[in-house]
């Protein structure tokens, strides 16, 4: 099945780098915002029929904007997800290197919300094939969702790095207890 790469807003170099080495088409997108803040996002392509029967990969981090707005940028990819599930794509795999609200994963007082839960019932009411994710903060959050989920752990390719520059003397810092087992593999 041919293949083609949608660069979200937030990863337009990454999407354009990840396209090269898979040797696929990358496509763009252009956003902006309402006068009532409401996002507006398309994909730069005036022939629906080169999203028809593909599989599209749909890179986008869900990390805080430019703005300082996660939020901004999950709807940036809900939205792209409906516009080529609509344009008949055969498959969408979603590739988020930052999963925005997956330290959501606990409740830790009444009233709170299970957030992390409720952007994959977003993404799974999308129909979505594959999800990849970069050091997810709990590894339990990817089971919420309904399809192929990978989380890629880049401790040992930043070891693998560090040791390639020949550093000494390094020290390891936890910023908190559930991080301490990554910060230990990693040392």
């Amino acid at each position: 099945m041919k293949k083609i790469l949608i660069a979200g807003p937030s990863s337009q170099i990454l999407g354009v780098k990840i396209a090269q080495e898979l040797g696929i088409d990358a496509i763009n997108t252009e956003t902006k915002l309402f006068p009532d803040g409401e996002n507006y996002l398309r994909i730069n392509i005036e022939d629906e029929t080169l999203i028809a029967d593909k599989e599209v990969i749909i890179v986008q981090s869900t990390g805080p904007s430019s703005n300082g707005n996660q939020n901004y940028r999950l709807m940036e990819l809900f939205m792209m997800i409906d516009s080529v599930k609509r344009m008949g794509a055969k498959s969408v795999i979603v590739v988020a290197p930052y999963l925005a609200y997956a330290r959501q994963d606990k409740v830790f007082r009444p009233g709170e919300s299970l957030f992390a839960n409720v952007v994959f019932r977003f993404i799974n009411s999308l129909g979505i094939d594959g999800f990849y994710t970069v050091d997810i903060h709990a590894q339990q959050v990817l089971s919420e969702c309904t399809c192929k989920t990978v989380n890629i752990d880049s401790m040992k390719l930043l070891a693998d790095y560090i040791k390639s520059k020949g550093l000494k003397d390094i020290v390891v810092v936890s910023p908190d207890k559930g991080a301490i087992e990554r910060s230990t593999a990693f040392a």
